[in-house]
């Protein structure tokens, strides 16, 4: 049964779609991030300045128990701006996977500088915020629904 698993025609139809895939122009330039960390705040809503509306929050990430966070600022357009603005809270654990581009823009010295955005594809909450960090009242109003 292994054996016909890892047979040489499968093997060759394996190679050749992963030569059709690299050869389409989706794979030639690919830039996606995916990050797993905590809400730094609550998502907030605003409007671009040529009126399209989009979501926007910032993400903690942390190598280890006691290294510093590393953060990162997403934007979020379309589908899942009231999905993100219902159901998202400062502290929830997410998965996040977006795709990146590099920004230039002047700074106020004149030098020419880039800055990295991450526009979310996707997003998947893994835990609710943690308790110390929910929002006030939270707790009081759990306790009337008892």
């Amino acid at each position: 049964m292994i054996r016909s698993m890892f047979s040489r025609p499968t093997l060759r139809s394996t190679i050749a779609s992963a030569r059709s895939f690299s050869s389409t122009s989706a794979a030639k330039d690919l830039a996606r991030v995916t990050l797993i960390g905590r809400l730094g705040a609550n998502p907030e809503k605003a409007t671009s300045a040529n009126g399209r509306d989009y979501v926007r929050y910032s993400v903690a990430v942390k190598q280890g128990r006691e290294s510093e966070p590393s953060w990162y600022h997403v934007v979020c357009f379309d589908q899942y701006l009231d999905y993100l603005l219902n159901n998202f809270s400062k502290g929830s654990l997410i998965y996040v996977e977006a795709s990146a581009s590099l920004q230039p823009f002047e700074t106020a010295d004149g030098r020419r500088v880039g800055s990295l955005q991450l526009v979310q594809r996707s997003i998947q909450r893994l835990s609710s915020p943690r308790k110390e960090e929910q929002p006030e009242g939270a707790e009081a109003e759990a306790e009337v629904e008892n």
